[in-house]
């Protein structure tokens, strides 16, 4: 796994590994972390049994399915496309799974189950809101009945698939996982989110005053007129990707070769 994966998880030792192995013949691997931001990530788990092997990718508590949520938000478009277009490339054979376990109950409950490659970033929000509602249980309506349902632990699997025990077809799950391990582990935490929100128009200020810096000593040199002034300032702030061909065609006339 671990040349598989590299970075995307934890290094254990021989005596590490055995640490991480429970009861029930489980491997659980942590994800590491690629950046300096603490953020609550899944595990990936690996589970032997007599002739099968099952992988998954886990969310097993509240924070780390909260930090999933932070995909969804408005501002990270480009890494929800990412996700949707990952999630197609998977074979059929992963599924993504939401299953839930009763106070003092064993056994894990599924409450819905997909073929994770149908699971886009629509589907992907229904599931989290419904990993909310169970933890939080009460009423419920169901084909217009009204009833009760008692608070329980989700367990959110992400993707999951069963194996035969073939070293050939455990590697290649591994990569298939790979950019989807990668991504969850990218996704940003609130703080970078609204950091990232309140910096871009500090930026966008920034930028815009370099321009008109060179603008005015293209202006001073007389290498362009007033007219074309205006018309080059209206074009940079109306049309973003014109503004580094603008700024390279100013700085060739300020500073010909």
């Amino acid at each position: 796994m671990q040349s598989k994966l590299g970075n995307l998880i934890v290094t254990l030792s021989d005596q590490g590994v055995m640490e991480y192995v429970s009861e029930g013949h489980t491997l659980t691997i942590p994800l590491a972390e690629l950046e300096a931001e603490t953020r609550p990530l899944p595990s990936l788990e690996i589970q032997l049994d007599d002739t099968i092997l099952h992988i998954a990718l886990v969310y097993r508590n509240s924070e780390s399915i909260r930090h999933l949520k932070n995909l969804l938000h408005p501002t990270q478009t480009n890494a929800q496309t990412a996700f949707t277009d990952s999630m197609r490339l998977l074979p059929v054979a992963f599924e993504t799974r939401l299953s839930k376990r009763g106070f003092k109950e064993t056994e894990n409950l599924l409450v819905k189950k997909y073929v994770a490659s149908r699971v886009d970033a629509s589907i992907l929000s229904l599931l989290i809101d419904e990993t909310e509602t169970i933890r939080t249980g009460g009423r419920r309506t169901v084909d217009g009945r009204s009833f009760y349902e008692a608070p329980a632990t989700p367990l959110f699997y992400l993707l999951h698939r069963e194996l035969k025990l073939d070293y050939a077809e455990f590697s290649q799950a591994l990569a298939d996982i790979k950019p989807i391990i990668s991504l969850v582990s990218g996704v940003k935490t609130q703080r970078e989110i609204i950091h990232s929100r309140l910096s871009k128009p500090v930026d966008q200020a920034k930028n815009y005053r370099t321009f008109i810096e060179l603008i005015n000593k293209a202006r001073s040199l007389y290498v362009i007129s007033a007219e074309e002034r205006r018309s080059l300032e209206k074009k940079w702030r109306e049309v973003p990707e014109e503004r580094g061909p603008i700024e390279e065609d100013l700085r060739r006339r300020v500073e010909p070769t």
